[in-house]
Order: C-alpha cells, then structure tokens, then sequence
C-alpha cells in the first residue's frame, strides 16, 4: 500500500506470508538455543548470516568504540582519584606592572573641564609638566575662563617659563593640554588608540603616579562607581538622576569607603561638567572643591 524506505539492504528476496497469522507446529521439535532467544537476537543472528557486510562493519565500528569509551572510563576515574588528594594549591600572586613615564601624553578636554585636579598630581609629581592649548572652536567666553583659572593658578602650567628653565624641564613628562569642543581623551602618540572620556583618563594617571590618588584596579565596587560615572559623563536628561542616586547611595563623607579615592575625582568633575551640583551632597561637594581647588 505505502512504499517504505530501505533501512537495511538485504540481497536476498524474502518470502512474505500469505496468511495473516502464522502458528508453529508444537510437535516439532525445537532447539533449545532457538527458544531461549528473543526477538532482538533473532534479528541479528538473521543479518548477521545474511550475505549483506553492512551490518557486520556496523558492528564491528560500534565495539571499537565501546572499546574506546571503557578506555576513556578508565582515564576519568584516575583523573577524579588524583582530584581528591590533599594537595595544597600554589597561591599565584600578580606583580602589579609599573607604567613607564611616556615623554608625552596629550589630553583632549571640553572647555567646561577646568584641570582642578591636576594640582593633586603635580604635588606629589614633580616630573609632571603641563602646557595648555586653546582650540580655535572654543567660544571667546570659555577661552576667558580657562585663561583666567591658569593665571589663577600659577602652579598648574609651566607656559609661562623663560628658555632656561624649560630647558631643566627637558626630562620631565610632558603633559599638554588641550580644550576643544569634542570628548574628552587621551594620547601617547598619533598612531595609539586613544583612552576616551575623564574615567579612563584618571584610571591611566592613577596607574602612572600610583601615589596621588587611591585607586585599586582589582576592586569590583571601585570599578562599579567609575563605571556609573563614566555613564553619567555620557548620559543626559532625567536619566542622570538615577544614575547620581546609584553613585552617590553609601556616600557618608566620601564616595567609597569614607576616605578620598578616584571615584571622587571622577564624579567631581563630570558634574561640574554637566552642571548638576544640586543633585549631589553638598557636603561631599564643598569638601571636594577645598581639596581640588
């Protein structure tokens, strides 16, 4: 009625019964190795004395790897009697790498950013140099501002130096400066790629002068808050809110453990730079600017 594909090719023609129901006789006398068989049995010995060689390759392939399996058993339960030894473990302790000086590193800052920070830095490294650089796109009004914070603040900026003393200030690290209305990121070379936005700019000169400001990069929580402010950094509207609300949510004197770190630093100067010193403490605030400026 229906036409049935082939599973297995037998070569020999096999007679089909012509009635619907077949009894054996129970006169004749059966083996008893025939009786004791079931019907799985039956089958195999049949293929097997078929003259079809399919179904011997089959078998002969299924107890290579029944072979290979109890094998492979064998290896396992050596692995797992070995596991269980009282075998103290090596503890392996990372030297944290030191970061070379650079020559030069170039840091892109929005106008609005003014360098506070960097007084923090240039305490306690006196190999540091800063120059600064006003881009043409800067309006009139924010280039006022930025050259009145550095006549301000002579400390900050070495551009004012005579030819002599620049000339002692050949060995130190160049710092340079420049306010352009673009993100802010930083440089070691024109080839390099650049680190972009203020986190990973104080995340790198942490790393440089590991002495000014607390930063533990193995730290999961400080490395949660960095990442909360470089959102903020990149987030406007009501959405900001939400994420001050999250950064600032254990701050009893400072951020993060009650003591000054680069979270701080951080989130100081993305909020001067959006303008929403209102959402955040104000004694966290007013603590962070007698520190900074």
């Amino acid at each position: 009625m229906y036409h049935m594909k082939t599973i297995v090719p037998v070569e020999d023609n096999i007679m089909l019964p012509q009635c619907m129901y077949y009894l054996k006789n129970p006169n004749n006398n059966l083996k008893i190795d025939e009786v004791e068989l079931n019907i799985s049995d039956q089958v195999m010995r049949f293929l097997k004395n078929s003259p079809n060689k399919t179904m011997i390759e089959l078998e002969q392939r299924q107890t290579q790897l029944l072979q290979k399996l109890d094998v492979l058993y064998d290896r396992i339960k050596t692995i797992s009697t070995l596991c269980k030894l009282d075998v103290q473990p090596k503890i392996a302790t990372r030297k944290s790498e030191l970061i070379l000086e650079p020559e030069e590193i170039v840091v892109v800052l929005d106008p609005k950013i003014l360098p506070s920070f960097l007084g923090l830095f240039l305490k306690r490294s006196p190999n540091l140099h800063v120059t600064w650089h006003i881009h043409s796109s800067v309006s009139t009004e924010d280039s006022f501002k930025i050259k009145d914070f550095f006549k301000n603040k002579p400390d900050l900026s070495f551009n004012n130096l005579n030819a002599n003393k620049i000339a002692v200030l050949k060995n130190r690290t160049n710092l340079r400066l420049i306010f352009k209305n673009a993100s802010a990121e930083l440089r070691m070379s024109s080839l390099d790629v650049p680190l972009v936005g203020i986190v990973n700019i104080l995340r790198f000169l942490c790393l440089l002068y590991p002495t000014v400001i607390q930063y533990d990069q193995n730290d999961y929580f400080v490395d949660n808050l960095l990442d909360q402010c470089h959102l903020l950094e990149k987030t406007s509207g009501k959405q900001m809110e939400d994420i001050i609300t999250q950064i600032f949510f254990q701050c009893k004197g400072w951020v993060y453990k009650n003591e000054l770190s680069i979270v701080d630093v951080a989130a100081f100067i993305i909020i001067q730079m959006k303008g929403v010193v209102k959402a955040v403490p104000k004694t966290w605030y007013n603590k962070c600017e007698k520190t900074f400026m």
